[in-house]
């Protein structure tokens, strides 16, 4: 599989966590059953895990520049250790085991494109 498509699987799929965590925070907010229902640190998780998703939905797609993406990337790595700490103080352990995957699959995404950035250029070798 070249790359380029395996890059872009692994931003789907970091989409696709952000939006199962997204479903899983909404549950906790509203199941009366857990000690964290109707709190603001659940409210805070949905926010993040909203934000999350639309970020990497936009890099997913190819909806964000080049420039726009080195702004995003970081953030989503940010949110992704915020919201896992809050998962973790909340003993919300799916949301915790989803933000773990979602660190897994951002960390070998980063590191494919640092090793395909690393190289140089065709030309500059020549030089």
């Amino acid at each position: 599989m070249p790359r380029r498509k395996q890059r872009r699987e692994g931003l789907r799929l970091l989409f696709a966590v952000s939006v199962l965590a997204f479903v899983i925070s909404l549950f906790d907010f509203f199941w009366t059953g857990n000690g964290i229902h109707g709190s603001l640190g659940a409210l805070l998780v949905i926010a993040s895990t909203l934000l999350m998703a639309v970020a990497s939905g936009a890099i997913a797609v190819r909806a964000a520049t080049r420039s726009l993406w080195s702004v995003l990337a970081p953030l989503i790595l940010l949110d992704i250790l915020g919201t896992g700490f809050a998962a973790y103080m909340l003993e919300a352990w799916i949301l915790f085991a989803l933000m773990v995957l979602a660190l897994i699959i951002w960390l070998f995404d980063s590191l494919a494109t640092g090793r395909r950035s690393a190289r140089p250029a065709p030309e500059a070798a020549a030089i």
